[in-house]
């Protein structure tokens, strides 16, 4: 999911789909316009709190998907979390959350699912400030890229990262390219008329 959000998942049995989404809205969340053919986009918002976008992929065995960006201030992330998945259908919240490296955050039918989602996101978070800086921005994890940029942080892009390397090397590259040449007063330049011989004096 990249490095400037959080990912966590849930399977969902496939006849509870329909239901999923209705229980959803009845907890807060809202539906997005730019939803596609195999996957249906919500999102629960407070503009100037938290942004969390949710998206159930329509698949054979359908999957919700909770994804953060790591611009969020993860204080403010459980409640809405919790109050969105509290008209779960019995069946869904029985299912395990689990986080993009597979680990069990628990069901939400069962105590303590949404502690350790926000422990799980506050540690990544972590990460993010240590490499970018100590942003609170509650927006969409698409917009974290552009939000850096227009803001002026750039110590996460690894992409300027690299062309800055890459400018560098072609720097050297053009500095050392040929013979270079030395000024007359450099201890290493040969006078034309010594025939070459290093040991010979001026």
């Amino acid at each position: 999911m990249g490095r400037e959000s959080a990912s966590y998942y849930l399977t969902l049995p496939p006849e509870l789909e329909d239901a999923v989404l209705v229980a959803l809205r009845e907890g807060g969340a809202e539906p997005v316009a730019e939803s596609g053919h195999t996957w249906i986009e919500l999102r629960v918002r407070d503009p100037h709190r938290y942004w969390i976008d949710l998206r159930v992929h329509r698949a054979a065995e359908p999957l919700l998907e909770i994804r953060i960006a790591l611009t969020n201030d993860e204080w403010s992330i459980r409640a809405p979390l919790e109050a969105a998945f509290t008209a779960l259908p019995a069946g869904a919240a029985a299912r395990s959350l689990r986080d993009e490296d597979g680990a069990d955050l628990g069901a939400p039918a069962q105590d303590g699912w949404s502690l350790r989602l926000e422990e799980d996101f506050g540690r990544r978070r972590a990460e993010f400030v240590e490499r970018v800086g100590d942003i609170n921005a509650p927006i969409s994890a698409d917009h974290v890229y552009l939000h850096l940029h227009q803001t002026g942080w750039k110590r996460d892009d690894d992409l300027e990262l690299e062309w800055a390397r890459e400018r560098e090397m072609l720097k050297m590259e053009r500095m050392w390219d040929g013979e270079p040449e030395i000024p007359a007063d450099h201890p290493d330049h040969l006078p034309e008329d010594d025939g070459g011989d290093p040991e010979r004096s001026p």
